[in-house]
């Protein structure tokens, strides 16, 4: 009862304005604190329930401050708040953002396995850092280049809400040199960001900092309380035969990765040069097919396109024209393989329709030239046929009006032969045959006649120098060649 003034004058203290007052444990902190007052709370229970490593645990109270709970309040008349509970967070491992905004939900990340993470070096989110934004605790070292940065682009994206642009767009990275061996060891560079990069409170140079465990890293300013302040953690040695495991497994799957891509790329060019062969290969077809048969449609005479192809006996075809020329000079043998050519050629159509249909796909010069030397042939062809009709009915009327004409069978003077000789030159083909039967000289009378008669005819003919004397067969196919040429 003696103490009752001195308690009333300690509680009229409390309550005054601007002050500040130790609540008992177990009490809750009020909820209006003054700006210059620091906290030093209780490690909450997500950090005492860190994962471990080894054995080790991954949190570390900040050192000196208080295991039990405490608070502050102004006036007794606050109304005691519970404290808000810390946010869940999840490790992330680089590649994924470090960093979330508001509403993004850092539990959708998948956790690493023991097995994966066992061996591998990590950052440990400071117990003192306070984040504006959602940090992961544990971002994990798996790479050979870990970045970070504000750009979405890095391993690891950190944001300030509190400063913006603190953190640069690519702020700084984390090296390993000589991974999997016992000489490896972590490097942290400044990628000339803005506010820079400390270890252990000092500027991380221009060449590098080599990390070791326990290490703490700050990212930007220096506040109060830090923002993004992480603790580097190395793996045991025990763990290098896993972490070489790991590094193996990840620089295979980057390979395979790139790998991909080559193949994908080398499909894509592939399609792209098959396109182009085939255009190529379309294009130029017409061309190719016309360069390989072009030397088997072509005379060999004349070198050029057949026009009204004629075939003989050995099988080689020429321009009508031009094969009919040849063997009015007495050459009866074929200009391509020297074998004799005991009848007439033969017309071939189907050789000049394809002609035809080959000069089509040519150029307009080639094919008006064609197109010219057809026209020709085509004339020659006409003359010869009316002078035929014109020679014919001359005959006829000949015959009707009973005129007498020199006889194959018999013997002719020399001026006789001179006479026929002088008319029958003009002609050749039908023409010349139609003449010649004025004399009774026709293919029938050819088959028929005996060797005396055919001996007669080759008399009559001037023909006794070169087949006089020849087996009755040889003489046979040379007065038929006569009816055509001479």
């Amino acid at each position: 009862m003696a103490n009752e003034p001195a308690r009333k004058r300690a509680r009229s203290k409390l309550s005054a304005p601007g002050t500040a007052a130790l609540v008992q444990p177990g009490t809750a902190a009020p909820r209006f604190l003054p700006a210059n007052i620091v906290i030093d709370e209780e490690v909450p229970d997500q950090e005492r329930s860190k994962p471990q490593v080894d054995g080790r645990s991954m949190a570390t109270p900040a050192r000196g401050a208080p295991s039990g709970r405490s608070a502050v309040g102004t006036g007794s008349g606050a109304t005691p708040a519970p404290a808000p509970p810390a946010p869940e967070t999840t490790p992330v491992e680089p590649g994924t953002r470090g960093v979330t905004g508001p509403g993004e939900n850092l539990g959708s990340h998948e956790t690493p396995s023991t097995e994966t993470c066992r061996g591998l070096a990590f950052l440990r989110l400071s117990s003192q850092s306070q984040p504006s934004m959602n940090v992961s605790p544990l971002i994990y070292l798996n790479k050979e280049v870990v970045t970070f940065g504000r750009l979405p682009s890095n391993d690891i994206v950190l944001d300030s809400k509190r400063m913006p642009q603190m953190i640069s767009r690519a702020h700084g990275r984390v090296q390993i040199r000589q991974p999997g061996s016992a000489q490896q060891e972590w490097i942290i560079s400044d990628c000339g960001s803005m506010n820079g990069i400390t270890v252990n409170g000092e500027a991380v140079p221009s060449e590098g900092k080599s990390l070791r465990t326990g290490d703490v890293i700050s990212f930007g300013r220096r506040t109060h309380p830090p923002e993004f302040e992480f603790v580097f953690e190395a793996p045991p040695g025990g763990a290098l035969e896993a972490q070489q495991e790991v590094f193996a497994a990840s620089e295979q799957m980057q390979r395979i990765t790139e790998l991909e891509k080559e193949l994908k790329a080398q499909r894509e060019q592939n399609h792209v040069q098959a396109e182009e062969a085939l255009k190529r290969r379309q294009g130029s077809r017409t061309a190719l097919n016309i360069s390989e048969i072009s030397s088997e449609l072509a005379c060999c005479i004349c070198r050029d396109w057949l026009v009204h192809a004629a075939t003989i006996e050995c099988s080689h075809s020429f321009c009508h024209s031009c094969i009919d020329r040849w063997l009015q000079t007495k050459q009866f043998v074929c200009p391509v393989c020297r074998k004799e050519v005991t009848r007439e050629p033969v017309r071939t159509r189907a050789v000049d329709t394809l002609c035809e249909k080959t000069v089509g796909r040519l150029s307009e010069t080639e094919k008006a030239d064609y197109q010219e030397r057809l026209s020709t042939a085509e004339a020659s062809e006409a003359r010869n046929r009316k002078l035929l009709k014109d020679l014919q009915q001359s005959v006829d009327e000949a015959i009707k009006g009973g005129k007498n004409f020199f006889s194959i069978n018999q013997n002719w003077r020399k001026r006789d032969k001179e006479l026929f000789a002088q008319g029958v030159k003009e002609y050749t083909g039908c023409a010349r045959e139609t003449y010649c039967r004025l004399t009774g000289l026709t293919v029938q009378w050819v088959h028929s006649a005996d060797e005396d008669k055919l001996n007669q005819a080759l008399h009559n003919l001037a023909l006794t120098d070169k087949i006089f004397g020849r087996p009755v067969e040889e003489i046979r196919r040379r007065l038929l060649m006569y009816l055509q040429y001479g």
